[in-house]
């Protein structure tokens, strides 16, 4: 299922494209397929991880896996969003999400966290959704308070927020 996430102009609209094994393993690889469509710098290294784990997962994470972010605007894949796995026991899930440097401060990740969120509330059985950043990266934790999430607690390197869903 991709997730078309329109943001309040057009040229934030994006589509969430779910990364099959098979795709994850190119992302992973970091060479591209016949039609794919990357931007410059694509995939960084925090891309390829996820993507990786997607490609080798026993089975399919159906919703919960790895997404390509891609804007309307140029229709160029920027990154990945995505969950570390399904809900576990108490319904929580791990997000993580990232894109080129080029293409900070446009709006695409706050609208990538935004279409996750969608994804848990389609999907249900989620109860919260959990992030973490860099204490040094302000972007991204601007991303997540735009999206509803709260800071939990800071270490001396990293950030740890919670966004709180109705079952």
């Amino acid at each position: 299922m991709i997730v078309r996430i329109t943001g309040n102009s057009p040229a934030r609209t994006i589509d969430l494209m779910p990364l099959s094994k098979h795709e994850a393993a190119v992302v992973a690889a970091g060479k591209p397929g016949d039609g794919d469509r990357w931007a410059e710098g694509f995939p960084r290294d925090l891309d390829r991880a996820p993507c990786a784990r997607v490609a080798h997962a026993a089975k399919d994470p159906g919703p919960f896996g790895a997404y390509r972010i891609v804007p309307l605007a140029h229709g160029l894949t920027i990154g990945t969003a995505g969950f570390y796995g399904p809900p576990d026991e108490s319904g929580e899930v791990t997000i993580g999400y990232g894109m080129v440097e080029p293409e900070w401060g446009k709006g695409y990740g706050t609208e990538a966290v935004a279409g996750l969120i969608e994804v848990c509330r389609a999907h249900g059985g989620v109860a919260a959704v959990n992030a973490d950043t860099d204490l040094d990266n302000i972007g991204s934790q601007r991303v997540l308070e735009k999206n509803g999430f709260h800071r939990v607690r800071t270490t001396e390197e990293l950030c740890y927020y919670t966004l709180r869903l109705s079952v």
